[in-house]
């Protein structure tokens, strides 16, 4: 399997948690936005690391060239702020704090993120690959 249908399977597949995760922040359910933030917490954590370490060592560096850096520098700073809104998340967790907005803005950010990657970004690289 090459390295971007790797990466669209994984995109697809932390979709599943967000979905979950947002149902819970939008009902206001405490409960259930932990439960969901927890039992994707290896994906939106190590999973998530491992996959923006891929995605910026061997797709940015190939889209750099094609599409140019000013547009690549966005996805970079997509990372960022995903990686900064995410660890804020489980600081409120921690602290009992159920993160309902932050939640929302997070499955919004990824969201967004995944579909310019997988329409635009990932498309444009396979070729130049």
């Amino acid at each position: 399997m090459d390295v971007i249908t790797q990466l669209s399977n994984e995109h697809a597949a932390l979709r599943g948690h967000l979905e979950l995760i947002e149902l819970a922040a939008e009902s206001r359910s405490a409960a259930e936005l932990s439960r969901h933030l927890e039992a994707a917490h290896d994906a939106l954590t190590d999973e998530l690391d491992a996959h923006i370490t891929v995605e910026e060592a061997e797709v940015f560096s190939a889209a750099a060239g094609t599409l140019g850096d000013d547009l690549v520098a966005a996805f970079y700073d997509d990372h960022a702020a995903i990686q900064a809104l995410r660890d804020e998340i489980f600081r409120q967790i921690a602290q009992g704090q159920p993160p309902f907005e932050q939640s929302l803005h997070l499955c919004e950010l990824i969201l967004s993120h995944q579909q310019r990657e997988d329409l635009m970004l990932f498309p444009s690289v396979r070729t130049a690959m």
